[in-house]
């Protein structure tokens, strides 16, 4: 295994209880995110003395976690964050509302409350069937050390376009051009026994791989320390190696570190040349540049309608050029439009003044510039035409000098929006 190791520091799992935090790590590692889902409340016995929350009262298991999360806050960066994975339960006939409780503790020793997510994993542990109702989710607590924390939140988008609704070639301005925001429910199916073949850990409930990966990207960058005070399986740790960052763990079980460790060394190299793919992946920079040349073509086009409709203007043609991104606020591409044909300059000018000032021009995030020529020479290899009614589709072994081509532009689009569905 290649992974970087420091020895007693990171890239280590202690073989201690977590309440020895402060005492363990070194004063001079920070910690930029925690990634855990503490131990089950008086419910499963992981084979050691003295553990949080079996055998404890419910407000000493409380007072445990919360002076745990109180170290982890004093080691934390500035702009850290933690992630708590931990459900409800039922005691005495009733739903105790653990996640908001401990939120609660958490909130009296610093820590900020940030999101709340709703994880759907389908399968579950076998006491949370005593309801009349199939328990298929757990929350997910997300916490930061102050209001400025660190969120790659654009690291994570959808940008699988079989994802998106159908509209994106239509309707591009309504999208991101990074891809589809992630919302506030994350489907992952717990591991199941045996899924992972001779590599799966056997673990009362290992998390799912995907769904760590989206937390550590998020909140970290390369080279950043995560922490799981409660490492159990491993999951946090390994998928913390693989992607290029360091891991400090604590597990009081020895059995689940030999097995991490046995795990890690069959595996490592496996993941890590997946990373490094995903990361050189093009795609969504291929789906940012497609969003943003639809942008760029419809622009025009609703330019030529609204102009030719309010001033009678109808012989002329608009020829776009993408030119880089734009500095401005609020706007994502600066874009040259060449006006091609006798017309009145002031007045077009005037009315782009009103268009682009109103929606749906203003919701673009493109910053235009204007240039009028008399006429302008076409390339059939090169150039592409658009009509007034579609910039989504160039027509094929079309007369770009023809009075139906209204728009053109270097840009070649072709999409089917039924190839969508």
């Amino acid at each position: 295994m290649k992974s970087k190791k420091k020895k007693n520091s990171l890239n280590v799992i202690y073989n201690k209880d977590s309440r020895t935090i402060l005492e363990t790590i070194p004063s001079d590692i920070k910690i930029q995110t925690t990634i855990t889902s503490p131990p089950y409340y008086d419910m499963k016995d992981y084979d050691s003395d003295n553990q949080v929350g079996y055998g404890q009262t419910y407000d000493d298991y409380l007072n445990d976690l919360q002076s745990i999360f109180k170290d982890i806050f004093k080691i934390t960066e500035d702009n850290g964050t933690l992630w708590i994975i931990i459900d409800t339960f039922k005691r005495n006939n009733q739903v105790i509302t653990l996640p908001f409780d401990l939120s609660n503790k958490l909130k009296e020793v610093g820590w900020l409350l940030q999101d709340v997510i709703i994880w759907k994993k389908d399968k579950t542990v076998p006491w949370s069937t005593n309801g009349f109702m199939q328990r298929k989710f757990e929350y997910i607590l997300f916490f930061s050390k102050t209001i400025n924390y660190k969120s790659n939140k654009d690291n994570v988008r959808v940008y699988d376009t079989s994802q998106l609704k159908k509209w994106w070639i239509k309707y591009p301005e309504r999208y991101n051009p990074k891809g589809k925001a992630l919302d506030e429910v994350w489907e992952y199916p717990i591991p199941t026994q045996g899924s992972w073949g001779e590599e799966y850990i056997r673990h009362f409930c290992p998390l799912p791989q995907d769904m760590v990966a989206t937390m550590i990207q998020i909140s970290t960058d390369e080279n950043d320390n995560i922490l799981d005070p409660f490492a159990g399986s491993g999951t946090v740790l390994s998928q913390s190696a693989y992607m290029k960052r360091n891991y400090i763990g604590f597990e009081l079980n020895s059995k689940y570190i030999s097995m991490f460790e046995e795990y890690l060394e069959k595996t490592f190299s496996k993941y890590r040349k997946e990373y490094d793919l995903f990361s050189q992946n093009k795609d969504q920079g291929d789906f940012e540049k497609q969003i943003l040349d639809l942008r760029a073509l419809k622009f025009a086009r609703i330019l030529v309608t609204n102009i030719e409709r309010n001033t009678k203007f109808d012989n002329f043609k608009i020829f776009v050029t993408p030119k880089e991104t734009s500095k401005l606020k609020h706007k994502l591409l600066r874009v040259e439009y060449q006006i091609i044909g006798k017309i009145d300059k002031t007045i077009f000018l005037d009315e782009v003044k009103v268009l682009t000032n109103k929606a749906p021009l203003s919701k673009f995030g493109i910053e235009s510039t204007f240039k009028f020529l008399g006429s302008k020479k076409f390339s059939i290899k090169k150039h592409f035409g658009y009509t007034k009614t579609n910039t989504y589709s160039f027509v094929k072994n079309s007369d770009l000098y023809s009075t139906k081509i209204r728009v053109v532009s270097e840009i070649g689009v072709d999409l089917n929006e039924n190839d969508y569905l």
